[in-house]
């Protein structure tokens, strides 16, 4: 892989603004409700953690959630770009009927998980406008590398 050379398009700061504030804004939710997050993974992935488990746990999906924006930062991944998508398409899956079954139910969504799915989710379009597009489109190899 080839650095992205010359200035990020706007799509493409906001994107990375976007997505490392939904990452932050859910690693600091989780690691505050680590009980939360040790009773989810033992309900979903039966894995039975403790107290530095789940702060483990909490830090792996930190570092999963960056690795794209790294990537699509410093590459201009088009892999990347669409491991995006589905990440943020994911998360929605994963938790609207959760969200739906609580707002049903008279229940509240929490204010973190509405942001942070909705700036995953901007930041994942953001991907897809005309300029970002534009970017991830500039040739990646060297023509002198096969020479």
């Amino acid at each position: 892989m080839k650095l992205a050379e010359g200035p990020r398009p706007w799509p493409i700061r906001l994107f990375a603004a976007a997505f490392v504030a939904q990452a932050l804004l859910t690693f600091g939710w989780e690691l505050a409700h680590r009980g939360d997050v040790a009773a989810w993974l033992l309900e979903y992935g039966n894995l039975p953690l403790d107290d530095d488990g789940a702060i483990v746990a909490v830090s792996v999906r930190l570092t999963i959630a960056l690795i794209p924006v790294a990537l699509v930062w410093l590459f201009a991944s088009r892999f990347a770009r669409w491991m995006v998508v589905i990440m943020a398409l994911g998360r929605l899956a994963v938790n609207l009927p959760e969200l739906i079954a609580a707002l049903s139910s008279g229940g509240e969504a929490r204010p973190t998980f509405l942001i942070a799915q909705l700036l995953a989710l901007t930041g994942a379009a953001l991907l897809f406008t005309p300029s970002a597009s534009r970017w991830f489109a500039k040739p990646k190899l060297d023509a002198r590398t096969f020479a």
